[in-house]
């Protein structure tokens, strides 16, 4: 065999000036776990991957129905490594549907995670649909296969292709009849999950039903056309779709990113505690699984060892002690280095003469000796990669790793690129999320305490919005200031809902009619490419604008995400090893495409003087006779009690064998179609 040549090396040397590999922070966000990952050595840490999926192996051998794992290790040794390597596992092999939550709310924990966990199965599993579309799948099989089990079984492409060439009238038919075979065979408790999770098939409609698994409401309209209710937010609603997907699949859940010092309000329990708290009903509750958490070490023993019940840590670890991490050594960082490196070559089709080039491999070695973690290796390769590229002014000489020394126009850089990695790692289901969207308009407008913009000079920005000092679910926090001398006081409410109940209870403190938070003017924060009921417009909207002077300003995806970003780097700030002076100074003397600070146009629009014009809006299907805010009254087959096969004996199963006589009903057709073969 012929070894290859390597290209020019002239040319090589080029694209390196011009080009540093290791330029992306190297810290794993959530867009390496569900997207490309970071280089993996697979040697490396294996301990602790292996026993996730040795775990996954005892579950399904039915040696116990669920079991739980702690991996406590320092920042950079690789916890989120650990979960990208199981979930690119489990998407390349199968085996178990995966769910990463990462991302809470501390005043509401089961909210939080009913929101990542229906976040996490719309993401593409196995089988090259989202998981959601797997598990639909599986139900319906089932149904087909209970009556015969000769019948054809389909692929999750083949059954969503069949529903996509569907009229939405069939749809609906076929996924109430599917859903209500499948109830009256096995013990539903709640028939709206199982029928939500149908309706992922029918891909015009995947979006509306994600969101409401996730515990968002539903327009009344579209929770008529789907037969569902406006929403169902619980944790019996979580137990109820982690049953389902017990009847089919196991599971794998993992914890990651619980160093967020914030504290719920009620009880003072920080995130991580109140995650373990969670993790412990997790475990009472589901079947055919396993629960990865994934902890700093000081948090570990000062936050849940030495602080909570001897119960929750039984069941946070149920596997055994925690597991550690390993540093890496001299091999290990040798081929952390040559599996960076493979990528970029092979994007830009060259072959380099050494798989570490342009670094030294005794170089490596001995940065290895120092015990280095991987976040630290790959730091270092990007602080020193320069200088070892040949014609340049500079070569590298070696310090120690605690002996780096940063000027501030490092420590900007650094920012830059912590904001530039937040900002890409912004999922698509934050569009939805208001507290989120408000707490990262907040931040960025205590940023501006004591500065003018927009004629107004704030002096306070708080989210004690109620006249005595207490927070509010539905008004984010208040801008206090004056304007043109005059003291005002203006309330924002982010209100991202579909309709309901919640936005119109937004609606109600911007108008503030009882005085009850004091505010000059309200300010709605809302897309207006979503659609508003008349009755909103009528009562609500034009008596903001026309009456009370407040506005509606446009939430527009690139303003917001920009200010999420910057926001997440503050919380995450000692993750990215950097200090509040450093994120601030960045805020105010950042470039202003960076839309942040003074330059965020969405800060800019608030502060405004309203134009005390009601904007055009999208209209919502209108309802006779119907109050969005009122509960949607439940279908017929949604109510909470068991469905079993004793309640109804009718013989509509029998449609599922195929072609039928001439006494089938009209709207058994449909099913019955769906289980020939085209």
């Amino acid at each position: 065999m012929t070894a290859a040549v390597s290209s020019n090396l002239q040319e090589i040397n080029s694209i390196l000036r011009d080009h540093n590999p290791f330029s992306q922070p190297p810290i794993l966000r959530a867009q390496h776990v569900w997207g490309e990952s970071f280089p993996d050595i697979k040697s490396l840490n294996s301990h602790a991957s292996d026993a996730v999926f040795s775990a996954l192996d005892d579950v399904r051998a039915g040696c116990y129905p669920t079991t739980s794992i702690v991996i406590s290790a320092e920042s950079g040794t690789g916890k989120t490594h650990i979960i990208s390597r199981i979930r690119h596992r489990l998407q390349q092999q199968g085996g178990a549907l995966f769910v990463f939550a990462n991302e809470f709310d501390a005043d509401d924990i089961e909210s939080s995670f009913q929101k990542l966990l229906s976040n996490s199965l719309n993401k593409i599993g196995a089988k090259e649909v989202s998981q959601w579309q797997e598990l639909a799948t599986e139900i319906t099989n089932s149904v087909l296969k209970t009556k015969n089990p000769n019948t054809k079984l389909f692929s999750p492409k083949e059954l969503i292709a069949k529903f996509d060439k569907n009229t939405e009238q069939k749809t609906s038919n076929l996924i109430q009849q599917i859903n209500k075979s499948f109830c009256r065979n096995n013990k539903v408790q709640d028939p709206d999950i199982t029928k939500a999770i149908l309706w992922n098939l029918a891909t015009d409609q995947a979006a509306y039903v994600t969101n409401w698994l996730a515990g968002m409401e539903l327009a009344q309209y579209k929770a008529v056309e789907l037969k569902l209710p406006t929403q169902r937010q619980s944790f019996n609603s979580i137990v109820q779709i982690l049953k389902c997907i017990s009847q089919f699949n196991q599971l794998v859940i993992c914890f990651d990113e619980l160093e967020d010092d914030n504290c719920n309000s009620s009880n003072g329990l920080k995130v991580a505690q109140s995650v373990a708290y969670f993790v412990k009903k997790l475990f009472e509750h589901i079947h055919r699984g396993v629960i990865l958490t994934t902890i700093h070490p000081g948090i570990w023993k000062r936050n849940i060892k030495d602080a909570l019940p001897k119960s929750v840590l039984e069941r946070m670890a149920a596997h055994g002690k925690p597991y550690e991490l390993d540093y890496m050594d001299s091999k290990a960082v040798v081929e952390l280095v040559s599996f960076s490196l493979e990528g970029f070559y092979r994007s830009k089709g060259i072959i380099p003469p050494d798989t570490v080039y342009p670094f030294e491999k005794n170089t490596l070695e001995e940065l290895g000796r120092e015990r280095p973690t991987a976040r630290q290796v790959l730091e270092w390769c990007k602080q020193n990669f320069d200088s070892f590229i040949p014609n340049k002014d500079f070569q590298y000489q070696h310090q120690p790793l605690q002996e780096e020394h940063e000027t501030l126009e490092k420590e900007m850089v650094k920012v830059k690129d912590a904001f530039d990695l937040e900002k890409g790692s912004i999922m698509d289901s934050f569009w939805e999320q208001n507290k989120q969207i408000g707490n990262a308009l907040l931040f960025s407008f205590q940023r501006l305490i004591s500065q003018s913009l927009e004629g107004v000079e704030v002096s306070e920005v708080t989210d004690r919005v109620k006249v005595r000092g207490g927070k509010d679910p539905y008004l984010n926090f208040k801008i206090i200031g004056k304007d043109n001398e005059s003291d005002i006081c203006i309330g924002v409410a982010v209100l991202q809902d579909d309709g309901g109940r919640g936005l119109g209870a937004g609606f109600k403190r911007l108008l503030d009619k009882r005085g009850e938070f004091n505010i000059t003017r309200g300010c709605l924060v809302r897309s207006q490419e979503k659609p508003l009921n008349r009755y909103f417009r009528d009562n609500y909207l034009e008596p903001l604008i026309h009456a009370q002077g407040g506005e509606w300003v446009d939430l527009i995806s690139e303003d917001i995400r920009s200010l999420i970003a910057i926001w997440n780097v503050y919380r995450k700030r000692d993750e990215y090893e950097l200090t509040e002076d450093q994120i601030f100074e960045f805020i105010k003397n950042a470039d202003p495409e960076l839309l942040l600070g003074i330059h965020s146009p969405l800060l800019q629009e608030i502060l405004s003087a309203p134009t005390h014009q009601v904007p055009d809006t999208i209209d919502e299907p209108e309802l006779e006779n119907s109050d969005p805010e009122a509960p949607l009254e439940q279908p017929v087959d949604s109510n909470s009690k068991v469905i079993t096969s004793e309640d109804d004996p009718v013989t509509e199963l029998d449609l599922l064998e195929g072609p039928r006589d001439e006494e089938s009903s009209e709207g058994d057709d449909d099913l019955t179609e769906l289980a020939k073969d085209d």
